[in-house]
C-alpha cells in the first residue's frame, strides 16, 4: 500500500510540475549526457559513495515500513538472515501485483539513480540496481528473499531509472526549485542536498508533453470456466488523469547512448474502493540510426527497451482483473510523413522479445495470505516469457484534429519450474481509437475507446476470459 500511495503521489505531482515548465522550443544537446573518463580513485570514491545512498535508500523504506504503515515484516531477524544465505531465493506467487511490478522498478530507480548522479552510466549504474536491490532482499525485511523481486527490481530500474533521471535534470533546467523537483527524483533531489551537486543546465529535449483529466466510462468481466456466475464485473464510471511525455526527437535518432529518445504514457483511474485502471508503457531507444531524414520523410529505426505495465478491474493491491507486465527488448521503426505543413502520419511499430512476463491468475482453492490472514486471495502470480508487438499510427490535419490508435499485443508461455501455475499459455491485447481536438493553441479535447482482451490457459486451473470496454472523455494541456 505504501509504493501505491508514493506512486499516485509521484504521478500526480510530476503532472503538476511539467504544467509550470516554461515552454521553449525544443533542442536536442548530446553533449551533456556524453560519459567522461575519470582516474580509479575517483570513480572508487564515487562508487562507495552511490552505494552508501543506495544503503540507506534501503534504510528509509524500512523505517517507513515500520513506522508509518506498521508492516510486521519491516525489520529483518535472525532467522529470516540465515535463510536468505543458505536457501534458495523463492519466486513469489501471492504478493500484491501493483507492489512487485510497479513498486519495485519504482523503488529500483533509487538504486539505479544512485549510481548516475555520481556520474556512473547507464550500464555502470545497473550494478548499483543490483546490489540496492540484493540488499533488500537479503537484509531488508524478515521475510524471505524473492527472486521475481530482484529481477523485476533490476530490469525494471534501467527503463524507469533512466527516464525520472534525464526528467529530473529537464525540471532543473526549466526552472523547477530543488525542493519541488525533488518529487520526480527523490535520490537525485538528496545527492544534490547533501553534496552541492548540480546538474547540467541542457535545452529543451522535450519534443511533446501532454497531460490530460477526465471522466471514463467502463465495461469489465473476469470469468473462467465451469462457474456459474463472473469473478468480477464492473459497470460504470471513474475519474482519470494522466500524461504523455515525448523526450527527443522519435524520428531523427543516431546515437550509441541509451534513452535519448524516450516515450512514457502512464494514466491513472479510480472509483474508489470499486474499480481502478493503471497504465504505464515506457520505451527507449538502446541504440539508434535515422536512414531516411528529408523534408517530407523521417525515420529512426533501432534498439529498444520497454516497461508496460497494466492493473484494470478490481480496485486493491493483491487481487485484481486484467493485469499484464513486460520487460521486453524489441526491434524500432519510427516514420512520419509531411504531406504538407499542415497534414501528418506518423507510425510508430515496435516488435520483440519479452524476457520478463507476469500474470494474475484465477486461483480457485483460494490461498491465505501469509501477511494478511483473513483476506482470501484468488489470484495468484505466473511468470514467462513470450513475444510482443506494438503499433501506433497518428494521422493529424491541422483545424480538423488528430486521430490515433494504438494495438499492443502480448504473448506469453509460462517459465517451467518457477511456481505452481507453469504449465500454460496466457495473451493479452489492448486497442485504442482516439481523436483530439484543440480548442485552442494548448488546450485540447479527446474522446477514447479502449478495448482490452486477456485470455489463460492453464494446466489443472480453469480457463480464463476478461475483457474491458471503457469510453473516455477528456480535457487537456499540450506543448
Amino acid at each position: 500500500m505504501r509504493q501505491k500511495i508514493l506512486l499516485q503521489l509521484k504521478y500526480v505531482l510530476l503532472f503538476y510540475l511539467f504544467l509550470k515548465l516554461p515552454q521553449y522550443s525544443f533542442s536536442q544537446d548530446y553533449a551533456w549526457d556524453t560519459k567522461e573518463t575519470r582516474e580509479i580513485g575517483a570513480a572508487l570514491k564515487h562508487g562507495i559513495f552511490a552505494a552508501g545512498e543506495s544503503l540507506l535508500s534501503n534504510g528509509v523504506v524500512m523505517l517507513f515500513n515500520k513506522y508509518v504503515t506498521r508492516t510486521n515484516w519491516a525489520f529483518p531477524t535472525s532467522e529470516s538472515i540465515k535463510g536468505n544465505f543458505t536457501t534458495p531465493w523463492e519466486w513469489e506467487e501471492v504478493d500484491g501485483f501493483f507492489v512487485n511490478q510497479l513498486g519495485h522498478p519504482y523503488q529500483g530507480s533509487y538504486y539505479f539513480n544512485a549510481g548516475r548522479v555520481n556520474g556512473f552510466g547507464f550500464y555502470e549504474s545497473v550494478f548499483f540496481s543490483a546490489f540496492g536491490s540484493a540488499i533488500w532482499e537479503t537484509l531488508g525485511e524478515s521475510k524471505h528473499a524473492g527472486m521475481n523481486d530482484f529481477v523485476t527490481t533490476v530490469f525494471g530500474s534501467m527503463v524507469m531509472g533512466e527516464v525520472l533521471y534525464r526528467l529530473y535534470i529537464e525540471a532543473r533546467s526549466g526552472g523547477v526549485p530543488a525542493p519541488v523537483a525533488f518529487f520526480i527524483n527523490p535520490m537525485a533531489g538528496f545527492h544534490s542536498l547533501i553534496t552541492g551537486w548540480k546538474p547540467p543546465e541542457i535545452e529543451s529535449n522535450i519534443y511533446q508533453f501532454e497531460a490530460y483529466t477526465g471522466t471514463v466510462y467502463s465495461d469489465i468481466n473476469f470469468s473462467a470456466s465451469g462457474l456459474q456466475q463472473d469473478v468480477f464485473s464492473f459497470r460504470g464510471f471513474s475519474g482519470n488523469i494522466g500524461m504523455n511525455i515525448i523526450y527527443g526527437n522519435p524520428f531523427k535518432q543516431e546515437t550509441w547512448i541509451p534513452f535519448r529518445h524516450f516515450e512514457f504514457m502512464a494514466g491513472f483511474g479510480l472509483n474508489p474502493g470499486k474499480y481502478k485502471d493503471i497504465r504505464v508503457n515506457i520505451d527507449g531507444y538502446i541504440f539508434s540510426f535515422s536512414p531516411v531524414y528529408t523534408n517530407k520523410n523521417m525515420l529512426s529505426t533501432g534498439l529498444s527497451m520497454h516497461l508496460d505495465f497494466v492493473s484494470q478491474g478490481k480496485s486493491g493491491i493483491v487481487d485484481s482483473t486484467i493485469d499484464q507486465y513486460s520487460n521486453a527488448i524489441d526491434w524500432t521503426v519510427k516514420y512520419e510523413h509531411l504531406f504538407s505543413e499542415n497534414t501528418v502520419l506518423q507510425i510508430k511499430n515496435h516488435a520483440g522479445f519479452t524476457f520478463l512476463g507476469v500474470s494474475n491468475y484465477y486461483n480457485p482453492s483460494g490461498v491465505n495470505h501469509p501477511y494478511s490472514p483473513e483476506r482470501t486471495i484468488y489470484d495468484i502470480k505466473t511468470y514467462g516469457f513470450g513475444f510482443n508487438t506494438k503499433c501506433f499510427l497518428i494521422f493529424q490535419i491541422m483545424n480538423f484534429g488528430r486521430l490515433e490508435t494504438n494495438l499492443f499485443s502480448y504473448f506469453m508461455w509460462t517459465y517451467p519450474g518457477l511456481v505452481s501455475l507453469s504449465k500454460g499459455y496466457v495473451s493479452w491485447h489492448f486497442f485504442d481509437i482516439t481523436y483530439s481536438q484543440f480548442i485552442t493553441e494548448k488546450i485540447f479535447l479527446r474522446v477514447m475507446g479502449s478495448f482490452a482482451w486477456e485470455k489463460g490457459t492453464f494446466q489443472g486451473y480453469p480457463d480464463t476470459d476478461k475483457s474491458s470496454r471503457a469510453v473516455k472523455l477528456f480535457v487537456g494541456y499540450s506543448f
